[in-house]
């Protein structure tokens, strides 16, 4: 593990520890399924329950918006992580186009999840909070084919 891996655990821990406190659940016992909204439009469905730490075990940095933009060819600047994510969501103009932004967001997920069980097996204390991360984002992925199946099929 390198020095900018650490840095990157670093930050995401720094802004998982700012959210929980903001949200007043510092142990992450309030995000359930059950506390899942139903939104009218899928892009505030989305934005609400995927990108938020708290409920989705990750957190999105602007340059992971960025990145997984540049994976399906889309390129705009940085700026506020919510008009990156609405930029990036702009060009989806159908089911097949969602699909490939679906699957940039699982493919995000994953790469860190592996991080997350690399971190929890290289510091066994750690194991039981990478674990709880993880739980959420695969809650978060079938979150994902729930907006899927109700916005576009």
């Amino acid at each position: 593990m390198d020095i900018k891996d650490l840095n990157e655990l670093r930050s995401e821990f720094e802004v998982l520890q700012k959210n929980l406190l903001q949200e007043g659940c510092d142990d992450g016992s309030c995000v359930t399924d059950e506390n899942r909204e139903d939104y009218p439009d899928y892009l505030v469905a989305m934005y609400k329950e995927v990108m938020p730490p708290v409920k989705s075990g990750i957190y999105f940095s602007r340059w992971d918006l960025k990145a997984m933009a540049a994976e399906l060819d889309e390129h705009f600047a940085l700026d506020v992580r919510e008009r990156m994510f609405q930029n990036f969501m702009r060009w989806v103009s159908n089911p097949d186009d969602m699909k490939l932004v679906m699957d940039q967001f699982v493919k995000n997920m994953d790469m860190k999840c592996d991080l997350y069980r690399e971190y929890s097996e290289r510091f066994p204390a750690t194991k039981s909070i990478f674990d709880k991360k993880i739980a959420k984002v695969e809650n978060t992925k079938k979150y994902l084919d729930k907006v899927f199946v109700e916005f576009f099929t």
